[in-house]
């Protein structure tokens, strides 16, 4: 879809993965949307979520807005209490 970006994220994101979770995202040109599907995905850590807080940044930075999708209970928890972005 025009001025949407789609991700599907699998696996765990902590310390060990965080680095190469952030450099994973396409940051050029003017989404308008950015949709991160985490249905597969675990935070384990402070690290995981500001990982994933820093896309949610970059991209909010840019003007777009950002969906993430599919956390799990506790992840979602997580992100919740540790983001200092907001992310729908």
């Amino acid at each position: 879809e025009a001025g949407v970006l789609r991700y599907r994220v699998e696996g765990q994101l902590f310390f060990a993965s965080a680095d190469l979770f952030a450099a994973s995202f396409e940051y050029q040109g003017q989404p308008q949307n950015v949709e991160i599907d985490m249905t597969a995905t675990h935070i384990w850590d402070q690290t995981g979520v500001a990982a994933l807080d820093k896309v949610v940044s970059r991209y909010t930075r840019q003007g777009a807005q950002v969906h993430i999708r599919g956390l799990n209970p506790p992840s979602q928890t997580l992100f919740d209490r540790l983001a200092q972005q907001p992310a729908t």
